[in-house]
């Protein structure tokens, strides 16, 4: 009987177990605009319904609100003197700013950055 205890103990405490790879539960609906922002400073291009869907498991997709903090973060992304800094540091040219109406400056500014931190890199 002894030595049933231990293993019985043990397979008990086996079924409580926490499996890592399982999805937390939602946490409340989720910021449709702030997901959109994200997206935009990141310089990921913009998601369609059915990718956000899945990205959040949330069927319930707020396309305005996602298109509002998009439109929020392309401001704030895509100035000149920020895209010619990502060029310096060897970032690619964001997505999102190739929507913009200053898109070809935006990239002038970009690639300019880009090749200076190119040849910087070639002298070290």
């Amino acid at each position: 009987m002894l030595r049933i205890l231990p293993a019985l103990l043990l397979v008990l405490l086996t079924g409580c177990q926490v499996d890592p790879y399982t999805h937390a539960p939602a946490r409340g609906a989720t910021d449709w605009y702030q997901a959109g922002f994200e997206d935009a400073t990141a310089g990921a291009q913009k998601k369609n319904d059915e990718t956000l869907a899945a990205n959040f498991n949330d069927k319930k997709v707020d396309r305005q609100a996602y298109l509002r903090g998009y439109a929020s973060g392309q401001e704030k992304i895509c100035q000149p003197d920020l895209l010619y800094a990502w060029g310096l540091a060897g970032k690619i040219f964001p997505t999102g700013c190739n929507d913009v109406d200053t898109a070809p400056q935006l990239r002038q500014q970009w690639q300019k950055g880009m090749d200076e931190g190119v040849s910087a890199s070639r002298l070290n």
